[in-house]
Order: C-alpha cells, then structure tokens, then sequence
C-alpha cells in the first residue's frame, strides 16, 4: 500500500474529536503509569518524540504523519 492511500485510510478512521485529545489522554494515562514512550514537555504541554525531541502531539493535533512513519501507529 503506498504512503497516500495509507494517510487516506487512515484519516477515514478517525473521528474528528480524536484528533489529538484521545492519543493525549491515553499517553498521559500510561506517562501516570511510568509505561509513557514520549518525553513530556510540562511547560508547553505537549509530548516529544523520544529520539529527537521534535513535536509528537498535544491535545488539540498530532503529527500524525511523523507518528505513523516512526511506528507509533498502526493502522
């Protein structure tokens, strides 16, 4: 499947109210639980990608382009 129709199937799947609010509180849950796999950026209130540090989601977007290159995702 090429990268385009994955973003496209993808985006199907997604309910507009999840678009960063749920991938946030799921992530702060397991952040609580000590199983977070993302930095937590407490002054901006954001995650970051562990590797590099750059911008991974908050609660109003993600990048989820970054996401699913980095295999975050799978779907």
């Amino acid at each position: 499947m090429d990268h385009d129709a994955h973003d496209n199937k993808a985006a199907e799947h997604l309910r507009p109210e999840f678009i960063g609010r749920d991938l946030y509180d799921t992530e702060v849950y397991f952040r609580e639980e000590g199983h977070s796999e993302f930095v937590y950026d407490e002054e901006l209130d954001i995650f970051r990608f562990p590797e590099d540090g750059r911008f991974a989601f908050c609660k109003e977007f993600a990048d989820w382009e970054r996401l699913w290159q980095r295999g975050y995702l799978d779907f």
